[in-house]
């Protein structure tokens, strides 16, 4: 039993030593890889928010005709649009008392206090006076059919003068529309592309760059910018993101993109 013999002390303090270093490696190794996925999943997020907040513009402001009054006011970091809702086909017209129109929807029904345009073809020989009719339903009836399709009549009281004999045909196109204002909004301490109607704005994409995470720009047919909102054939849209997550360089992880955008003329 005397020939048994343990480690000793320089042995034990190289395994610890070795084991120390190989710990310490895989650690870093850890540590670089967990880095490598935050930056990695903050510079997708930040694709993400830009892709999806370039969508809804492109949907809503391709909609809009700058030329028709849609386009309320112009900003470096908002905007403010008439956005079409809902649309449907004149089917009917009865002008005997208040006016109403027999209307076969396209999409959702009408309803009471919508906000709408009626187009009034007028002098059907001439197309230099037609125009649309801005209104406001004040009933609605859903009971009523064209030939064998379900259709609404829309009743527009106290509007009497805008409806003149002859001004809307049967075939005329009605539609409703709300006003949006999008735009670069901080809420709960956070700057996203908001959306606003009448009260607080509230987020819609985000979040997005403080300082010019949402951009517009306003050009008119050739190209060139302009300040007149009826003149406007294309927006430049830019959406920037930042993140706190430090990437390459040690900068902080972001992501932008522009996109020009033709609207409805």
């Amino acid at each position: 039993m005397s020939g048994r013999r343990g480690f000793t002390l320089v042995e034990l303090l190289v395994v610890v030593v070795l084991g120390t270093v190989v710990v310490m490696a895989s650690l870093q190794i850890l540590i670089t890889n967990q880095r490598t996925y935050t930056a990695q999943n903050a510079k997708i997020q930040g694709q993400q928010t830009t892709r999806a907040a370039l969508d809804l513009l492109s949907s809503e402001l391709r909609e809009i005709s700058a030329q028709g009054g849609d386009l309320l006011a112009m900003g470096a970091d908002s905007l403010t649009i008439r956005t079409m809702r809902k649309f449907g086909v004149t089917c009917a017209v009865d002008f005997t008392a208040q006016p109403k129109l027999t209307v076969i929807r396209v999409g959702d029904w009408f309803t009471t206090n919508d906000s709408t345009f009626v187009f009034a073809d007028n002098n059907v020989t001439m197309a230099g006076d037609d125009v649309w009719l801005s209104t406001k339903v004040t009933a609605v009836d859903t009971t009523k059919f064209c030939a064998s399709q379900s259709a609404q009549e829309l009743t527009f009281t106290g509007q009497s003068t805008l409806f003149t004999n002859d001004t809307v045909l049967v075939g005329a196109s009605i539609r409703s529309f709300e006003r949006y204002t999008y735009g670069l909004y901080q809420i709960n301490g956070e700057s996203y592309l908001g959306r606003r109607t009448t009260g607080s704005a509230v987020p819609v994409v985000g979040p997005v760059k403080s300082s010019n995470g949402v951009a517009f720009s306003y050009l008119d047919g050739n190209g060139a910018t302009t300040t007149v909102a009826a003149d406007v054939r294309q927006i430049l849209v830019t959406i920037r993101t930042a993140s706190g997550v430090l990437g390459a360089g040690n900068q902080p992880v972001s992501d932008s993109i522009t996109a020009r955008i033709y609207t409805r003329n």
